[in-house]
Order: structure tokens, then C-alpha cells, then sequence
């Protein structure tokens, strides 16, 4: 699609070693170019979609215009960078992908897109509700953090959302080992609503340019109408020029629905 990475990948530390944070993360040194992404690949389909969702975060951030003062060098939103980190993430997911970039077999990947469909429908349904827990636990925790049931919260939250019932007799901070409440506080809405644009963004590059893999076209769209503005307009208007409508939950409700 016309959004080179190997610029990017030659800077960035890709690969598990002894004491190295085991997380993944994209970041820009300078706002001039300098963007570099953290990983421990492994050679897994998780892992091939974290390297793709980091690179998502990767190609935003090269692509903001130089021309803007430094202040305004970053995208419009959290979210609408987790969009296009998650349009991306998304592609392993995605038969033409497998079949045009991966080199699986046309025949093998049209036998398995069923699957893929299924696949990744269930698994935006799961990290929905998984994020609801998120987001409903850090609500609760900052408005009263010194709350005493912050255990039983956590494990009421995710029989909530995630059906899945507490151990029995267990009275542990389960929550705490969490990596986001820590180290990237109140931060899953923006995954959330990530997800509702990112399935907008593709709605959008479907109808225009038929699909998002090797589209040129589909790749300079992104450039223009969401990477290069930065943060010149806010996020409401970024997402409405980029696609001609609001924030929009229908296509993400047809992705996890059909």
C-alpha cells in the first residue's frame, strides 16, 4: 500500500533478549522522523499481528507533516493512532494478506477465510469485553482508590463482561498485575474506540479503493487524510473529513455481528 517500513524496522529492537521489557510499543524520538518500535517476536500469528499493530503506530507518526509546528507533529488522538494500529493488526486475519504479502496458497486461502472471519469476530467480541473490564475498573479505582474491595471489584468486572466467574476463596490484587494500570493508566478506551474507527477506515477503503492490501491508493488515503494532519484538527474533524461522517459504530457492529 505504499507505506515502507523497512526504515522503521532497521532502527527498532525486535527481539526477546534477558532483562528487556516484554512489552510491545512504538515510539517517536524526535517528531522529525526518528520512530522505532519495541517487540519480542516470536514467529507466531500473535506476534505477527503485534509487529503489524506496532508499525501501524510506526507509519503514523513517520507520515505527519514536517510543514506543522512541532507541538502539532502527533496524531489527532490516542485513538485514532490505536485505529490505524488496529486496521493493521488486522491483517493477519485477512485471506488477501495471507495470500499477496505472506505467499499462502490461493487455493488454501479461500479455504480458510470462513475461519478467518470467524476468527477475528470472535476475537473483537472477546477484547470488547475484556476492555470493558478496563475501563469500568480504572472508572471505580480513580474515583476511590483507597477503596477495600478492589479485589472483589476486579473479579465482579470481569464476571460482568467476560463470564468468567472468580476463583473460589480467592482474595488477591489480581488487578495489579496488570500492565496497563500501572505503566499506561486510563488508557483502554482509546482501544475501544480505536476499534470503532478502525473498522470505519475500512469501511471507508472498501467502498473507495476496494481493499487496504497492496492499494497504493488505499495507502495514500492514509497519508493524506489521517497521517499527515497530525494533530492540525482535532479528532472529531479528522475522522469526519477522512470518511465524511462521525464516529460510527455500524461498521464495527456488522464486523462482530455477520
Amino acid at each position: 500500500m505504499g507505506l515502507e517500513v523497512e526504515a522503521i524496522l532497521a532502527r527498532s529492537d525486535l527481539y526477546e533478549r534477558p532483562g528487556k521489557n516484554q512489552h510491545a510499543f512504538c515510539l517517536d524520538v524526535d517528531r522529525q522522523g526518528d520512530v522505532r518500535v519495541l517487540c519480542n517476536l516470536r514467529p507466531t500469528e500473535r506476534w505477527m499481528s503485534t509487529l503489524l499493530h506496532e508499525l501501524g503506530h510506526a507509519v503514523y507518526d513517520a507520515h505527519i507533516s514536517r510543514d506543522l509546528p512541532w507541538l502539532l507533529r502527533r496524531p489527532a488522538h490516542m485513538l485514532t493512532t490505536e485505529a490505524i494500529a488496529m486496521l493493521m493488526g488486522r491483517l493477519t486475519q485477512d485471506p488477501r494478506w495471507l495470500r499477496e504479502v505472506v505467499g499462502v496458497p490461493t487455493a488454501e486461502a479461500e479455504a480458510l477465510t470462513p475461519r478467518l472471519h470467524d476468527r477475528l469476530r470472535r476475537q473483537l467480541l472477546i477484547f470488547l469485553r475484556w476492555a470493558l473490564v478496563m475501563v469500568h475498573f480504572e472508572r471505580a479505582f480513580y474515583a476511590d482508590p483507597d477503596r477495600p474491595d478492589l479485589n472483589v471489584l476486579w473479579w465482579d468486572l470481569k464476571a460482568r463482561y467476560q463470564l468468567l466467574p472468580p476463583p473460589e476463596g480467592r482474595d488477591q490484587p489480581d488487578w495489579a498485575a496488570k500492565y496497563h494500570i500501572a505503566m499506561a493508566p486510563v488508557y483502554y478506551h482509546n482501544y475501544i474506540l480505536g476499534e470503532v474507527l478502525a473498522s470505519q477506515l475500512r469501511d471507508t477503503i472498501e467502498h473507495s479503493f476496494g481493499h487496504l492490501v497492496n492499494q497504493p491508493h488505499a495507502g495514500e488515503f492514509l497519508r493524506e487524510a489521517i497521517f499527515a494532519p497530525g494533530s492540525r484538527w482535532n479528532w472529531q474533524e479528522t475522522v469526519q473529513r477522512a470518511t465524511g461522517r462521525p464516529l460510527d459504530l455500524s461498521p464495527l457492529i456488522r464486523s462482530v455481528g455477520s
